[in-house]
Parts: structure tokens; C-alpha cells; sequence
């Protein structure tokens, strides 16, 4: 009988230590995380990483709104923020609290081309909550994908980061409820998401799929809900009062977007004809030697067909408009003394059709090739919004003075909405040696953009804008 007591109790202690140890493994650092939340996961990681924190108390408040400057810290951290050496560089927001706890992580995110101000009044509005299709139009800036999402235009403006983030994986677990507030449960699970595409998520083994659990069976991958984007969402619980600004509860945050204003139906009927297609060329450098000794390089944006095609509008084809603005800033530039080469020399051309990166990647080895002084890339903005935007590389400071020139003589010559200078990650200003700028003329799906777009005379006042801009940048004087 004693030998079968010492047996039980020999089980007991034997049971004990197991699950001790299984709490140890799953510890929940919060108490309203529990382990079987869709985005317990991503909050645990990210939490243990310091991308995120609670609220004090043991809790996280999953259902808790984010606000924009919330966001914007969470962002910051998961792409290499590092709060000892970043330094605050100068922002166009009014609205930003010189020194307040938030002011290096939306620095840190508009550097880096993730996030823009409303560009009805440039504001950031870093106390307003990040709706789920503003933080999902931030992490695919974050995330490197951005440019396709510019070309995978439907009816709203955040319908191509929509459709981006889905193919990228980013919303996997999540669900978008468009206009709604995020709560801190979805920003955590498309950060988490973000890093792990990216193949930033340590691995442990407590989380590697392939592990049999501690009793021996294979455990079950959980089901991946499928995002759902409604438009008139279903009401779910109110989410608690924005945070307080104790130090021990350092907020998230969220990139800008544009407000989710229903492009313009009406259409402009001015349809650009579709020749045949015709395969790659290679581009020709114009016969003009350069009489200042500068060479550059005009990038007319996007492919005439197969692959790397621009958007669509108003019965324009963004390939076509940007290939006609770039054949009248040609000869505007060579009567200034600059040797000039054209990425696409016809309307019909391609540049690379294996891929877009490819065709990126070629515009960008076309002017590094041709060790150019300055390359400037053409295109159409999508999205409902209005007006003209320069892009500079994340960074750089001649970027900056020659994207600067440009928007000013923009403004000048064509007088749409000024949408102001603003850095970005893109691959042609990435992979280019030289000081290089993208130009977003106007918006194509918006009927008075557009009219603007598709006249010879709006044409030519593009073209005219950014050749003053590149002659004022060189300081050379435009005839």
C-alpha cells in the first residue's frame, strides 16, 4: 500500500513539473491576450522584442484604438528605429509638438517614405485614430511594395494597398474593416506580418510549425481567415479611450493616407489610340553632345503592354501620357545644353518585360550605365485624390533640392494642387547612382486632372515645370 501511495504521488509530482513547464513556455505576458487570440502570436513576439507595449497593469487592451502617432512608433521599431542614435529631421506637418514623445517616430517614418500628410491641408493628425486602410497603406510602404500598389488601381484610393498587402501575405489573420478605427489587436498582427514576409521574426522553438506538442501529437496549423473589406462593416465593441502619455506606456503609431474620398465618376472622354506592340528597344542617346557636359536621363514611367503597365482613368493610359510629357521635356532640355537619354524612345516601347522589377531594375542600370548626372521618372498618380507630388530618395539631401526645384516650377506652369516634395523608397530612386526624382504629374482617375493630363497644352506645361526644375537645380539658366 505505501509503495503504491509513493507511486501516485511520484506521478502526481511527475504531472505537476509537466504543466509547470507548459506554463512557462506559453506564459501570456498579458492577461487579456489569452493563448488562443488569432494574434496572441504576434503580440507575444513582438512584445518580447520591444515592438510593442501594454497598458500598464498586465494588460494589453487588444480592443483599444491606435492612434496615428501610436502607429507610427510600432512602425519605427519594427524597421530599425533605434531611439540613441536617430536623429529628428525637419517635417512638413504643422501639427507635430516640437519634442513631444511621438516627433522622432513620425520623423523616422516620414524619412523613410511610409507615411504623407492630408493633402488638403498637409496636417498629420497624430491624435487621430489609423483606420485599418491607413495602417494597411503604411506597412506596405514599410514593407517595399508600394509601387505596385500604385499600379494596382480600383475604385478607392486604398484599393490597390488592399490588394497588394493580400498578395504580400501582410493580412494574414487580419481582417479590414474600411473606415473603422484599428484596434491595437490588428495593427500588432500586419506589423508582426510585415517582419515575418520580411524574415525579421527570430525563431523559437516553441513556435516552429513542425513541432509536436508536449503530449506528443502533431499540433494543428490554426485556420487563416481570409481578409474581409467591407465597406459598411458590422459593429464591433467600442474601443477604450485613447492612452495616456505615461512614459511606461509608449504608444504605436501610423503612416499618413489620404483621405478615403470616392474618386470622381465623371469620366473625360479623350481615350489615347493603342498602336501595335512592338518588342524592347534599346534606348538611343540623343545626337545633342551636351553643351554644359551634363547628361539626363527621362524615365517616361511604366511599359506600352505585357508587363510593368501603368494605371488607368478617364479613358487615359498612364505608359501613354507619361511617354507624351517626356517627349516634349526631350528637346526642352537639349535647347538647354543637356545631352539627354530617353529609357523609352516610343510610345510603343518596353523596358524589360520579364518583370516590373526587372523593368525597374533596367531603368535605373540604363542611367548608371550611361553615368548620367541626373535622372528624373515620369508617371501618373491614381487614387482620387488631385494634383502634383516630386518624390527624392529617403535621404538625400541633393534629392531634396532638386525635387524641391521641380514641385516649385510645377506649381508654377501648371497650377494643380501642390502636393509638395516628399522622399520615398522607390526602386528607381533606390538603384540610381546619381541625384534622382519621380514626378506624380496629376491624378488620372480625376476628371479635372485628367483633362489637364490628356491636352497637348497641359503636356507641355508638365514638361516645361520639371525642365526649368532640373535647369534651376544645375543653375542653368531655361531658354
Amino acid at each position: 500500500m505505501m509503495k503504491k501511495m509513493a507511486a501516485i504521488l511520484s506521478v502526481l509530482m511527475m504531472v505537476t513539473i509537466l504543466f509547470s513547464g507548459i506554463g512557462d513556455v506559453f506564459a501570456t505576458e498579458f492577461s487579456d491576450v489569452p493563448i488562443t487570440a488569432s494574434y496572441y502570436k504576434a503580440v507575444d513576439r513582438l512584445s518580447s522584442m520591444g515592438i510593442i507595449q501594454g497598458r500598464g497593469d498586465g494588460l494589453f487592451s487588444p480592443a483599444d484604438r491606435t492612434t496615428r502617432a501610436e502607429f507610427c512608433a510600432f512602425l519605427a521599431r519594427a524597421n530599425g528605429y533605434d531611439a540613441d542614435t536617430y536623429m529628428v529631421n525637419e517635417m512638413p506637418f504643422p501639427d507635430i509638438e516640437e519634442g513631444s514623445w511621438s516627433e522622432p517616430y513620425i520623423s523616422f517614418c516620414y524619412e523613410q517614405g511610409y507615411i504623407n500628410g492630408y493633402w488638403e491641408d498637409n496636417t498629420f493628425r497624430p491624435q487621430d485614430s489609423v483606420t485599418y486602410e491607413q495602417a494597411v497603406k503604411m506597412v506596405v510602404c514599410s514593407s517595399g511594395v508600394g509601387d505596385e500598389s500604385l499600379r494596382d488601381v480600383g475604385p478607392y484610393w486604398y484599393s490597390g494597398y488592399i490588394s497588394v498587402a493580400n498578395k504580400q501575405n501582410l493580412l494574414k489573420d487580419a481582417q479590414v474593416r474600411i473606415s473603422e478605427a484599428a484596434p491595437r489587436a490588428f495593427v500588432a498582427q500586419v506589423v508582426y506580418n510585415s517582419m515575418d514576409v520580411a524574415g525579421a521574426i527570430p525563431e523559437t522553438p516553441e513556435y516552429e510549425e513542425d513541432d509536436e506538442n508536449l503530449f506528443g501529437e502533431e499540433e494543428e496549423e490554426p485556420p487563416v481567415d481570409e481578409p474581409v473589406i467591407t465597406d459598411e462593416p458590422e459593429p464591433t465593441e467600442t474601443p477604450t479611450e485613447a492612452p495616456t502619455a505615461e512614459p511606461t506606456a509608449e504608444p504605436t503609431a501610423v503612416p499618413t493616407v489620404k483621405p478615403t474620398a470616392v474618386p470622381t465618376s465623371k469620366p473625360t472622354p479623350k481615350p489615347t489610340a493603342i498602336p501595335t506592340p512592338v518588342p524592347t528597344r534599346t534606348p538611343v542617346v540623343s545626337g545633342n553632345t551636351g553643351a554644359n557636359g551634363l547628361t539626363v536621363v527621362i524615365d517616361p514611367g511604366h511599359n506600352y503592354s505585357v508587363t510593368d503597365t501603368g494605371a488607368n482613368g478617364n479613358g487615359l493610359r498612364e505608359q501613354d501620357i507619361t511617354y507624351y510629357v517626356a517627349e516634349k521635356l526631350k528637346p526642352m532640355l537639349e535647347r538647354n545644353g543637356f545631352r539627354v537619354i530617353m529609357t523609352r524612345n516610343s510610345l510603343t516601347d518596353n523596358v524589360s518585360t520579364e518583370s516590373v522589377t526587372a523593368s525597374l531594375l533596367k531603368r535605373a542600370q540604363i542611367a548608371n550605365d550611361a553615368n548620367a548626372d541626373f535622372f528624373v521618372s515620369i508617371h501618373c498618380n491614381a487614387g482620387g485624390g488631385t494634383g502634383t507630388e516630386t518624390y527624392y530618395y529617403n535621404g538625400s539631401t541633393s534629392g531634396y533640392a532638386a525635387a524641391k526645384s521641380i514641385q516649385e516650377n510645377l506649381n508654377q506652369t501648371v497650377g494643380l494642387t501642390d502636393r509638395g516634395a516628399k522622399p520615398a523608397g522607390f526602386a528607381v530612386l533606390r538603384h540610381t547612382n546619381m541625384t534622382a526624382c519621380l514626378v506624380e504629374t496629376a491624378f488620372i482617375d480625376t476628371a479635372a486632372d485628367a483633362a489637364v493630363l490628356s491636352s497637348a497644352d497641359g503636356q507641355y506645361r508638365f514638361a516645361e515645370g520639371i525642365a526649368r526644375g532640373i535647369c534651376s537645380y544645375f543653375g542653368v539658366a531655361f531658354q
